[in-house]
């Protein structure tokens, strides 16, 4: 593999970050259990999550002009949470859309491999 073809299948690491963001935020809000009101009230507060995650298996693809990120996510509720929720580990696999031009990153698909 050449060095061009590194690069093409490469990703910075702010442009991981963004991903690793969005997604976690899309995964709260949509396909985590939610915790009482008073406590995600008091998280919120004090810019807390219930959540620890763990990515692995990264892999990207260079498309026409932009980059697919796929990658699995491990999200474990936190011990201090436990008595809220009976189930605290869930497991994801998840591809987004990144554009380096316009620096817009889009999830396409979250799916759920393991409750």
């Amino acid at each position: 593999m050449n060095n061009g073809d590194r690069q093409k299948n490469s990703i910075h690491p702010k442009e991981l970050g963004a991903a690793k963001f969005w997604v976690t935020r899309e995964l709260e809000g949509k396909h985590l259990p939610f915790l009482p009101e008073h406590v995600e009230e008091r998280l919120f507060f004090e810019g807390r999550t219930a959540w620890n995650y763990k990515y692995s298996d990264l892999n990207v693809t260079q498309k026409k002009r932009s980059k697919k990120i796929t990658f699995s996510i491990s999200a474990l509720l936190k011990k201090e949470f436990h008595g809220f929720i009976e189930q605290y580990r869930f497991r994801f696999n998840t591809t987004s859309l990144y554009d380096p031009v316009t620096h817009k990153l889009k999830v396409l698909e979250i799916k759920i491999v393991e409750r």
